[in-house]
């Protein structure tokens, strides 16, 4: 056996070793006790599942060194968190508001949540780790922006510092507006100028709520709704819309607005917008990712047919479709097994008629290219 075969063995056995320790370290199943509210006794009994495994999942360390050094494949499909929940009963309900409340005692897989973490963490590794940018509007705006980066952190995003979103909300109002209002265009500029592949970018409302049950009992009870728009920033593209509400009693009134619009927050990343943000990740991964790429100097109509043939004909190129041609300029959609870099790779220097390509820009997955 030679020096780099022996190498290469004593990393492998090291790693796997380094991985069988870690998960001994957090095998086995543990025992919590949580709540979850919803508008049905079905959904406050999901939210309840939920609320357990991100119990557990505080008690599982994911270590970089796991997946260092090894060629990964790109076709990983995240457990559902409910399937980390072996059994569970119920230990009483409750109403708050119009929702209905459970509380359970669950025991949680350690195995099948560090598993899930495993593959997210794969599946941004194999993104190049995008940065997300967290922009809030209305009441609370300050602590759901809070709520959902520590939710983003606590699944290895890596996120825009929140010092910098500050910045943002002091002088960039009238952009914040627009993008919220729906502006993709001026959404995706702001996460772009900031150092974000992408922008998850809302609207908070909070109100107090009359409640005949807490009627002199001195408490208040509130609700708060969050709307919200995850964009790519290199393409203005849309990757989900959802929103989510939830309602909360203190005996402060300014305490039941913020908690309302924190339980907001945890049930919007929960239930809704967290696993469609994953499913698009993984269908890049596993599809192709979608460039934008834009050709100039092109002298003819014929010559940008002949183009768009010669990227169809390139390895890892799955789709090339044309969005628009005018005064020699070619906008196209390509959808690419690959990074962006090893795109351009691909096309730079490729002849055309008299001309060779040179690729001019890079922005993201904004790509310029000219005919020389």
């Amino acid at each position: 056996m030679n020096l780099v075969m022996k190498r290469c063995l004593f990393i492998v056995v090291s790693i796997l070793l380094v991985a069988v320790s870690v998960s001994a370290s957090v095998s086995g199943d543990t025992e919590v006790v949580v709540e979850g509210c919803g508008s049905t006794m079905n959904a406050a009994l999901l939210d309840a599942k939920r609320a357990a495994v991100e119990q557990g999942v505080g008690t599982v360390l994911v270590s970089q060194t796991e997946i260092e050094n090894f060629t990964l494949k790109k076709d990983l499909v995240l457990t559902k968190t409910s399937g980390a929940v072996r059994r569970y009963e119920k230990l009483g309900t409750r109403k708050e508001g119009d929702d209905q409340c459970v509380t359970i005692r669950a025991v949680v897989s350690l195995d099948d949540i560090r598993a899930d973490l495993m593959a997210l963490h794969i599946l941004l590794e194999s993104m190049q780790r995008p940065r997300m940018l967290v922009l809030m509007e209305g009441d609370n705006a300050k602590a759901a922006e809070s709520e959902i980066v520590d939710y983003l952190t606590s699944k290895d995003f890596d996120v825009v510092s929140p010092a910098m979103v500050a910045t943002l909300h002091r002088y960039k109002q009238e952009q914040i507006r627009k993008a919220i209002a729906g502006d993709p265009v001026v959404a995706a500029r702001i996460g772009a100028d900031n150092g974000a592949e992408y922008i998850l970018i809302g609207q908070v409302k909070a109100n107090p709520q009359k409640n005949n049950l807490l009627s002199g009992s001195g408490m208040y009870s509130a609700q708060a709704q969050i709307s919200a728009r995850v964009y790519d920033c290199s393409n203005s593209r849309i990757i989900t819309a959802k929103n989510a509400r939830s309602a909360m009693a203190h005996l402060s009134q300014e305490a039941a607005l913020q908690g309302a619009v924190l339980k907001a927050a945890k049930r919007l990343m929960d239930r809704k917008l967290f696993e469609t943000i994953v499913t698009s990740f993984q269908n890049q991964v596993n599809n192709g990712y979608t460039l934008d790429v834009t050709v100039r100097g092109l002298g003819s109509y014929s010559q940008q047919k002949q183009l768009l043939e010669m990227l169809r004909g390139l390895d890892g190129v799955r789709s090339a479709n044309k969005r628009r041609f005018a005064s020699g300029e070619l906008q196209c959609d390509v959808v690419y097994q690959g990074n962006v870099d090893s795109f351009c790779e691909a096309v730079d220097g490729k002849k055309l008629a008299d001309g060779k390509l040179a690729v001019t820009t890079v922005v993201g997955k904004r790509i310029v290219v000219e005919v020389k």
